[in-house]
């Protein structure tokens, strides 16, 4: 009987897996350099059965340049998987947010990683996370929890949040045996940085050109980060994707599309969970932007000035620089993603926002009041959409989410109308 349920549950996975997969493909097929995007992320979800990680970060909020810096490779657990949430029934609640019970599910994947020796790097960003680290720590494996100062802007913040990333490395130092110098601080620093920079350019590259690449093929390559057996070889593939989509750029005919252009806020939408961008899309609406904490990172990254002095002063420019740009929702105030969405609504043309929010993560409608203050004053309406992984709901979404297009579709065509 047992043998069954996991059978199924298995079955759950390789179907999402796989449909999101083909739907990426299917729509981005002419671009050649895409594809090795879809192989390595296959690669990332079925090559499992030898695989016995040093060191496994959970979700994205770790300044990982400080895990490579100590001569480990990161081996990311982020969730985004209606299969991982069903091996975690047994687990966690079944309210629990879907991106833990995800998480809680990989690591105890039937037939996957062997997490034995691995050391469990944990943000305490939210309950759910402080509730996985027990378990986990219950059960005997390695932990090292990270608390996210809730105030970035306290005045002791960063000075806290620097020695637990050096207490972080001590433990990661331990389990690689390397030796955390200040060149190899340097040296992290730089590669990250490398990483996030190419892909904020493709993101801002490739932002109205749905003809060319889909929004939720965008969204995709951003996820693949997490995914990639190594940084440098992910940049030289995003660089090359990047060659490709500006050629085609030079020579398409159409170079925007015409679609309502909207931002898509609040909870992170992880592979291979794609029900919401696909949506969206099929809705007749462009995701101009999607701003969450997955994409913020891009702005973190470290210049001449940071990148200057002894290894525990760089550590601290790394503290500080998280903390100015980070947007972890552990912060009591999410400054920085305000202030981001404020500036690119200003300087962009959005005309609506879908504030996406998981069952579960009441941190993002905490802060959704804020947000919405901030539009109305700039005219743009806000959408609130709550879901979860499972795809039952989809056709009830798509009826709402239809009439926000419509919506928007008509205050367009007054806006045109009133100018002429």
């Amino acid at each position: 009987m047992s043998n069954n349920i996991s059978s199924n549950k298995t079955d759950i996975f390789d179907k999402e897996y796989c449909e999101s997969l083909n739907s990426l493909y299917n729509d981005n097929a002419e671009l050649t350099e895409i594809r090795w995007f879809f192989n390595k992320t296959y690669d990332w979800a079925y090559e499992t059965e030898n695989l016995s990680p040093d060191v496994v970060l959970l979700g994205t909020a770790i300044p990982e340049e400080m895990v490579i810096a100590a001569g480990a490779k990161p081996h990311w657990i982020i969730g985004g998987s209606l299969g991982s949430v069903a091996w975690s029934d047994d687990l966690v609640p079944r309210d629990t947010d879907p991106v833990s019970r995800s998480i809680a599910g990989y690591i105890n994947r039937p037939e996957g990683a062997d997490f034995s020796d691995s050391l469990f790097i944990i943000p305490l960003i939210n309950d759910s996370m402080r509730k996985i680290a027990y378990d986990l720590k219950s059960e005997g494996h390695k932990v090292c929890l990270i608390d996210v100062p809730p105030d970035s802007k306290d005045k002791y913040a960063a000075e806290k949040y620097a020695g637990q990333l050096t207490s972080m490395c001590e433990a990661v130092s331990e389990k690689t045996k390397a030796r955390i110098s200040r060149s190899s601080v340097v040296s992290a620093m730089k590669t990250v940085s490398a990483a996030r920079s190419v892909m904020h350019r493709f993101l801002e590259i490739t932002r109205g050109h749905t003809d060319i690449i889909t929004d939720a093929a965008r969204m995709f390559v951003q996820n693949s980060y997490y995914m990639s057996p190594s940084i440098d070889e992910w940049i030289f593939h995003v660089e090359s994707l990047i060659r490709e989509i500006e050629n085609r750029i030079g020579q398409s005919k159409n170079k925007k599309t015409e679609h309502p252009a909207v931002m898509l806020l609040g909870s992170p939408v992880f592979f291979p969970n794609y029900k919401i961008p696909f949506l969206v899309s099929k809705c007749g609406l462009e995701i101009s932007e999607a701003v969450d904490y997955l994409s913020m990172k891009s702005f973190i990254t470290y210049n001449k000035k940071t990148l200057w002095g002894s290894r525990d002063r760089l550590i601290r420019n790394i503290a500080s620089t998280w903390l100015r740009y980070d947007s972890s929702p552990a912060y009591v105030k999410n400054d920085a993603m305000y202030d981001y969405v404020s500036w690119f609504v200003q300087n962009h043309k959005i005309e609506g926002v879908v504030y996406h929010v998981l069952k579960g993560q009441i941190e993002y409608d905490f802060e959704l009041e804020r947000f919405e203050a901030m539009l109305s004053k700039q005219g743009v309406p806000v959408f609130r959409l709550e879901t979860d992984y499972q795809y039952q709901d989809v056709e009830q979404l798509r009826i709402r989410m239809e009439t926000f297009s419509e919506m928007l579709t008509q205050r367009r065509y007054r806006e045109v109308k009133k100018a002429s």
